[in-house]
């Protein structure tokens, strides 16, 4: 005698009852979805392109400071701009290139970014004051360089400030409003939408039993 464990397979819906429907509205947020999947990818994604951008600035920031204490190393403040301005160009063309694959099923992609504002923004609080403390025992010299040196130091505490934001807060907050914003972003693109009405009704997922939706 054999015996089949299989599980049976999961319900095809529509893909508006997954995002409509009041069974998806009340469904626990812990629920594990194909769709919750995307979302966490979409939002990773725009997280990282978020922090990159950041970083960027950053690096914009420090090759203007060498400039305006080493003006003599050239090489080394313009191979810094041309690296930041890289980094802000084509960091966001390959999220915007993973996201247009979003509906391919694959697994997400993995991250140790935080998953909520709060757990971004704390990693942030706690860590900037090292930061700022750091730079102060650096920069006690430029205080004493009159206008020029306490401008300098002010513009490191603001690179510091907008290097934690970037790292930390920024794709924590897209993590945070992943679903809400994949919501929208399901809305603003008929070809998404459409890729995700067909595996809406032809969702198997290739390695347990996990459904389509919700969102």
């Amino acid at each position: 005698m054999s015996f089949n464990y299989s599980q049976p397979p999961t319900p095809q819906r529509p893909l508006h009852y997954w995002l409509e429907s009041e069974v998806a509205k009340l469904s626990p947020q812990h629920t594990p979805s194909a769709l919750r999947e995307m979302a966490w990818s979409f939002g990773q994604w725009r997280g990282f392109a978020a922090a990159c951008a950041g970083i960027g600035v950053v690096g914009l920031g420090i090759a203007w400071l060498l400039a305006v204490w080493r003006p003599q190393i050239i090489w080394l403040w313009a191979l810094l701009i041309v690296a930041a301005l890289l980094l802000m160009v084509l960091c966001p063309l390959i999220s915007k290139l993973k996201i247009s694959k979003i509906a391919s099923g694959k697994s997400p992609m993995l991250s140790r970014a935080a998953a909520s504002i709060s757990a971004s923004v704390g990693a942030a609080i706690f860590l900037s004051p090292i930061f700022v403390a750091l730079a102060s025992f650096a920069l006690d010299p430029w205080f004493h360089m009159g206008a020029k040196g306490i401008t300098c130091a002010a513009a490191i505490y603001a690179l510091i400030l907008i290097l934690m934001t970037s790292v930390f807060v920024l794709p924590g907050y897209f993590a945070h409003y992943a679903r809400r914003d994949f919501r929208r972003h399901i809305d603003q693109s008929p070809s998404l939408r459409t890729q995700l009405e067909h595996m809406s009704q032809t969702w198997v997922d290739p390695v347990g039993n996990q459904s389509f939706g919700p969102l």
